[in-house]
């Protein structure tokens, strides 16, 4: 698989799960929404009132898994987060957001949206349900 036929499945608005590392160590998963991809960032949004926005400041290690719903492949971007800081970048970043994003925090310049993305990121994809996970 390349990246290219990794991404025909990773879709703007595509819904997973996004893990991250608890203050206590132990993992945390919860059902999350990818956004985009873009020059090998991975781009996600949150809240900064939620729990996992505190959790990705304290640790920036995360993975967003999804499971294609044939069950022909499970992929997974696994690497550390990053914050969107600058409000240019933010305002651009917005326009590619998926429909439930805008709905919720109707627009870019929302203080509690974050939109973070993985870096650094490390692809991999196991096809069907064996044993043999391969790396992008």
């Amino acid at each position: 698989m390349t990246k290219a036929e990794f991404m025909q499945y990773l879709t703007n608005g595509i819904c997973g799960i996004f893990a991250t590392v608890r203050q206590d160590g132990m993992p945390e998963a919860r059902g999350w929404q990818f956004q985009y991809e873009e020059d090998g960032k991975y781009y996600f949004a949150t809240a900064n009132i939620k729990e996992v926005f505190a959790q990705l400041q304290a640790n920036s290690k995360a993975a967003f898994t999804y499971m294609e719903p044939s069950g022909k492949y499970t992929l997974r971007i696994t690497g550390n987060v990053g914050f969107m800081k600058d409000a240019e970048q933010k305002k651009l970043a917005w326009e590619k957001m998926a429909p439930p994003v805008k709905g919720k925090y109707k627009t870019w310049d929302n203080p509690t949206l974050e939109i973070i993305y993985i870096e650094n990121a490390q692809l991999k994809f196991e096809k069907g349900f064996n044993d043999t996970e391969r790396v992008l």
